[in-house]
């Protein structure tokens, strides 16, 4: 059973996820404790400690090896009944093969650069008497930056080699003797995959004519049909009539004089982008009316001359020696006051213009 996350591994490395899982072990996303980073950690499970000694060996040669496109091996334990593990850089992004989930198959202008920056980390491993052997598209990370990092190296030494039958060479499954020529058959079958979204058949089916290699310009009619001819060279069933070295593999993915680099001019849409929708409409706004000056100014007056008569009243009716006004002569007195008011005020109607009868022929 794999290790579940926030187990310790070897007092140091605590499990964050499982990152994937083979015939032979399982891969993890690990914290360092003591270093404070991330690592990969690859683990291959065998309690014997037959292969003790030529694990830490291959480890060491691994260990040698320095190149930009490739993962540092960081540590290397055996832990007794248990298994052989290998510590390296975690490598942040996402692998070809998510991209190939999320869109389909990819378009040959971004394939073709990002499978010859793959090839220079493994003709370094080549010029180092190593192999890979286990080259797919999960295989390939491309990091925030634009970086393509080649991942997961075999242990060819060892005779672990992964299990992955549309991306090995039969000689690589049949068990015999492994050459950079299967890993240029890996390069194909990657190549295949990203142009049309199908992993190649098994390789020693074909070898054996159970299956046939359906070309993949016939699987994606939008292939350019170089590209097919590489895929279909690069699987070849027989190690001499593929390419003899990365080199020449990345050389042929290289556009024919006859046809120009597409130009990238915008950013691809499938689909038109939506129309922004109309606004909603807005009530008209309606303007307060405005009150004329000379009502105000006549409100005014009527309301100081209804205080004037008030005052006056009320100062008449406390006077002793005077006749007393009465209640009703008052109010009369205050009502005739602001008739006379509002007939000043009120605008003096125009007289309709009188009809003229138009005389008689």
């Amino acid at each position: 059973m794999p290790l579940l996350p926030s187990e310790i591994l070897n007092k140091r490395y605590r499990i964050v996820n499982l990152l994937g899982e083979g015939a032979y072990g399982v891969v993890y996303r690990a914290w360092d404790t003591k270093d404070q980073l991330h690592v990969a950690i690859k683990e291959h499970l065998d309690p014997g400690a037959t292969l003790q000694k030529e694990f830490r060996a291959e480890a060491r040669r691994l260990v040698d090896l320095d190149h930009e496109q490739l993962p540092q091996v960081l540590d290397h334990f055996t832990l007794n009944e248990v298994g052989h593990y290998l510590v390296s850089d975690y490598i942040d992004g996402i692998d070809l093969q998510s991209l190939l989930t999320q869109y389909g198959p990819l378009p040959s202008d971004l394939l073709v650069p990002w499978l010859q920056s793959v090839g220079k980390p493994l003709t370094y491993l080549h010029q180092q008497d190593q192999l890979h052997l286990n080259i797919k598209p999960a295989n390939i990370r491309l990091t925030p930056d634009g970086r393509l990092f080649l991942v997961d190296t075999g242990f060819p030494q060892l005779g672990l080699r992964a299990d992955s039958s549309g991306y090995s060479a039969p000689e690589v499954q049949a068990q015999i003797e492994a050459k950079p020529e299967s890993d240029i058959y890996s390069l194909g079958a990657t190549l295949y995959t990203l142009l049309t979204g199908q992993i190649p058949p098994d390789g020693l089916r074909r070898e054996s004519g159970l299956v046939q290699l359906i070309p993949a310009r016939e699987v994606n009619p939008d292939i350019e049909p170089y590209l097919s001819l590489i895929a279909t060279r690069a699987m070849s069933i027989r190690p001499d009539t593929r390419y003899e070295s990365v080199n020449d593999f990345m050389k042929a993915l290289e556009r024919p004089l006859s046809r120009p680099a597409p130009e990238i001019t915008h950013p691809r849409r499938t689909e038109p982008l939506p129309k922004p929708s109309a606004p909603p409409p807005q009530r008209p706004v309606r303007s307060r009316r405005q009150i004329e000056q000379r009502t105000i100014i006549g409100l005014a007056a009527i309301l100081i001359l209804i205080i004037i008569v008030g005052l006056s009243a009320t100062f008449l009716n406390f006077r002793a020696d005077d006749p007393v006004v009465s209640e009703a002569e008052a109010t009369a007195t205050v009502e005739s006051a602001v008739v006379a008011a509002m007939t000043a005020l009120a605008p003096t109607p125009t007289p309709l213009p009188i009809p003229t009868t138009p005389p008689t022929p």
